[in-house]
């Protein structure tokens, strides 16, 4: 082998050395940066809807109306969200209710369109006649979220004592049971 090959098969070992390190830390850090976004835009949406809630809270007249609305709206589908992955963690039987809440969702969605344009609206007579017409139906997603919370809740009753009773009358029985099954297996080995 001569000079110039050995030359070659170097300077292509340190180019492989280096391109390989190099896609390793584009990796590295668009993982990083990728961690980074999905820490942070929680954070992020949580600043932005308590900035919305301080907004809301300080404006006055219909426009402020319909803001309470949108924070009202908003906070009742995100805690029966909450319930509902929840119970679905715990496994609890939630029946339907997750279907329910499917269609909830949408009709939140829909509202939350009917809101957004009604905030927009220029005029404050007809913002009011939004926040009179959609308060109403802001109020019926909001009470049939909070039924399905209710009926999350109703549905994890707890042991009643008569549960427990039994429980401890088997305990007891399985006790003397083992009791006399050790003195007659002691017994036999004498």
């Amino acid at each position: 082998m001569d000079g110039v090959t050995a030359f070659l098969i170097i300077i292509l070992v340190i180019l492989a050395i280096v391109v390989g390190v190099g896609i390793t830390v584009a990796v590295l850090v668009s993982r990083g940066v990728l961690t980074l976004v999905k820490l942070s835009k929680p954070k992020y949406e949580s600043a932005k809807r308590s900035a919305f809630k301080v907004r809301a809270e300080a404006t006055s007249g219909p426009a402020g109306e319909i803001m309470k609305q949108r924070v009202h709206l908003a906070d009742s589908l995100e805690a029966t969200r909450r319930s509902l992955e929840a119970a679905a963690g715990t496994r609890q039987y939630t029946g339907n209710l997750g279907s329910i809440f499917t269609t909830l969702v949408h009709a939140g969605t829909v509202l939350e369109t009917q809101l957004l344009v009604a905030q927009r609206d220029p005029d404050p007579a007809v913002q009011a006649v939004y926040a009179k017409t959609l308060g109403v139906q802001v109020e019926q997603v909001a009470g049939t979220a909070t039924g399905i919370r209710n009926a999350l809740a109703s549905a994890a009753s707890p042991m009643s004592e008569v549960d427990l009773s039994d429980l401890t009358r088997t305990l007891e029985i399985e006790a003397t049971m083992l009791k006399n099954w050790s003195a007659t297996y002691t017994g036999l080995a004498e």
